[in-house]
């Protein structure tokens, strides 16, 4: 009896729908994505190259800062205290850097640090203008506007000088003076440019040697200096009329201002 033949088995071939519609054979589409993969893989292995170079490479790590805006301070004193030599680019927290000048050098208002690549970085700094010289003993320090201390450096310049009693407490680098004192001196040198020598006593504030007499004028602290020297002044013209020689003038209280003989 004569039996059919069995059909030949078809070979199944597997497709993929890709985002045309068209029908890709499976081994193309694994070719596909091995090629992705092997891409990706060198993509990584060049970024992790990189990232070697510009971590291990010196040129990105930073040497001899430039220092600009100095003019007492030691541009090698402002690097130190910045604290970024030697150290990479990627890792400078500028802020941080700033923060840390400033505290370790008081006598730096302000400063910026910024940096191009490789690894060229400038660090400028706008330094404290003294307004006058607090000496006690043989302790120089000079202090700005702001009531702020910080070292004396080099030669006095043109600035009032205060004579501090041993009683006072020392003043540090980097501490301010009290406000009404620093005040008190900015007025007395507004309107009496010609003293250039003050002195300063817990007991009588501040006072400075009559340039006629030579006798001590004690003005305190306070507001209204320049009313307490224009008592002075007039007091000082009313005694010279006389032919009066005080042991000192006290005007810390303008309305009742007196004189000792």
């Amino acid at each position: 009896m004569f039996k059919p033949k069995p059909p030949a088995k078809r070979r199944r071939t597997l497709f993929k729908a890709t985002a045309t519609g068209q029908m890709r054979p499976l081994p193309a589409v694994l070719d596909a994505a091995m090629s992705a993969r092997a891409i990706s893989i060198a993509i990584l292995f060049v970024v992790a190259l990189a990232a070697i170079e510009l971590t291990m490479n010196e040129v990105f790590y930073i040497y001899d800062p430039v220092v600009v805006g100095n003019q007492r301070v030691p541009a090698s004193e402002i690097v130190t205290a910045s604290g970024i030599e030697t150290l990479h680019v990627l890792w400078l927290q500028p802020e941080q850097a700033v923060q840390a000048l400033e505290q370790k050098l008081p006598e730096v208002s302000s400063a910026f640090i910024w940096c191009g690549l490789p690894a060229d970085c400038t660090i400028q700094v706008l330094e404290r203008e003294p307004m006058f010289e607090w000496k006690q003993g043989q302790t120089r320090t000079w202090v700005d506007a702001e009531g702020v201390a910080f070292p004396a450096r080099g030669q006095t310049p043109s600035i009032p000088e205060i004579e501090i009693g041993p009683e006072v407490p020392a003043l540090l680098p980097g501490r301010r003076v009290e406000r009404d004192l620093v005040s008190t001196m900015a007025g007395l040198i507004r309107v009496l440019p010609e003293i250039k020598t003050f002195r300063f006593t817990t007991e009588r504030g501040v006072e400075f040697a009559d340039p006629q007499g030579n006798w001590p004028v004690y003005v305190g602290v306070g507001p209204d200096v320049a009313a307490r020297v224009a008592v002075w002044k007039a007091l000082a013209a009313h005694l010279a009329s006389r032919n009066v020689h005080p042991k000192f003038v006290d005007v810390r209280y303008p309305r009742a201002p007196f004189y000792g003989r």
